[in-house]
């Protein structure tokens, strides 16, 4: 992929925007409803996490701190994961946490090595039955998904879907929260419920509220949007479509268990078929 530095933000899908501007907490509620989220589950100082979609590592380096425990983020995008090391040596966890580009789709690591799995509005943008199912293979038995996600509370329109497509890029495909649920369980995972649902606040610019709040995106933002003049109306357009039907989204945490494998009875030897047999005789 070409450096984004050279390329018109016009020009620029939802992502790479995103990756431009080093933005890691535009999902639905910022950084606050990562916090939530963190307090409504238990990650603990020996469990192994991958954080799907890291961005510019903002979670990840916060769960670092707080829990001891290690991390491996993976983000598509260079530029983010470049954001997310230098974040970690800044934050002083590059002990804990490894940065490295992967594909979500295709995770480049082991089956069953992972006890957590976290994501943050990745899944709404991909084939959600695939990124589950990876998922699911790359955890432990009694591991644990915590994907926090855009929900439909009503039934969009056509035309919005695809404005919504327009702003967002094709394939930008929010479920309800049911939907959100039935996706998860037919990956197998069990215990699936939504935590922390809720709807769009006003406040729902993610992109401005992620610059508000994150100290590494301010750095050089200022030379950006003088080198580039189009990134106002796009980050207008994107906010003024939330803001105008933001009645009909919602967000929550889509949360499962990895169950584990039922214990098959061994197979009976010869010797074994044989005394039964005789001890009928």
């Amino acid at each position: 992929m070409a450096s984004l530095d050279t390329k018109r933000v016009e020009d620029m899908n939802y992502f790479e925007m995103l990756a431009w501007l080093g933005i890691g907490s535009s999902h639905p509620g910022g950084f606050p409803a990562t916090l939530q989220n963190l307090q409504s589950i238990q990650i603990l100082p020996e469990d192994y996490v991958l954080d799907a979609g890291c961005g510019s590592g903002l979670t990840a380096c916060h769960i670092a701190k707080t829990t001891g425990c290690k991390i491996i983020g993976i983000d598509i995008s260079s530029e983010m994961i470049d954001k997310a090391t230098q974040r970690a040596a800044s934050e002083g966890v590059s002990h804990l946490i490894e940065f490295k580009v992967g594909n979500v789709q295709q995770l480049p690591f082991a089956d069953r090595i992972f006890d957590w799995v976290i994501a943050e509005s990745v899944t709404v943008f991909l084939d959600k039955v695939k990124v589950y199912r990876e998922f699911y293979r790359v955890l432990k038995p009694e591991g644990h998904i915590a994907d926090h996600e855009m929900a439909l509370l009503k039934e969009l329109p056509a035309q919005l879907k695809q404005q919504l497509e327009e702003c967002y890029g094709s394939g930008t495909n929010p479920l309800t929260y049911e939907g959100w649920c039935q996706t998860l369980t037919q990956a197998g995972f069990q215990d699936v419920e939504i935590k922390n649902p809720q709807p769009l606040k006003n406040n729902s610019n993610l992109i401005v509220n992620a610059l508000k709040k994150d100290w590494v995106l301010i750095k050089g933002l200022a030379d950006k949007a003088r080198r580039q003049p189009g990134l106002l109306p796009r980050l207008q357009k994107n906010a003024g479509f939330m803001k105008q039907y933001r009645s009909y989204f919602g967000f929550g945490l889509v949360y499962g268990r990895k169950p584990t494998p039922p214990i098959l009875p061994k197979s009976k030897s010869f010797k074994d078929w044989l005394l039964r047999l005789l001890r009928f005789q």
